[in-house]
């Protein structure tokens, strides 16, 4: 039998999941900004940049702090549709 409790925490893990989502677009958007940013900055907006080489690197250690949010919004999105794919499993079962 489907409990109200369960179908409130199915909704949401749901809820929770796609306010993940959009925390991770939004931490890409700020990442790219701080990319855009850096080149502008630096002179470097038509300038290709190969992975590695010294202006790849300093880019890099530009927008660490941006890429380590990001890292957290995956992570984040991750765990949250895991336990919304859990519990929508759980709840196929008690139907």
């Amino acid at each position: 039998m489907t409990t109200p409790q369960t179908l409130l925490a199915l909704a949401q893990a749901a809820i929770h999941y796609a306010q993940a989502v959009a925390h991770t677009q939004h931490c890409k958007e700020l990442l790219r900004g701080g990319y855009i940013a850096w080149r502008n900055s630096t002179g470097h907006q038509h300038t290709d940049l190969a992975r590695g080489d010294a202006n790849w690197k300093a880019m890099m250690a530009a927008t660490a702090g941006e890429y380590q949010h990001l890292r957290n919004a995956k992570s984040r999105e991750r765990r949250s549709q895991q336990k919304l794919l859990a519990l929508a499993k759980q709840w196929e079962g008690v139907q």
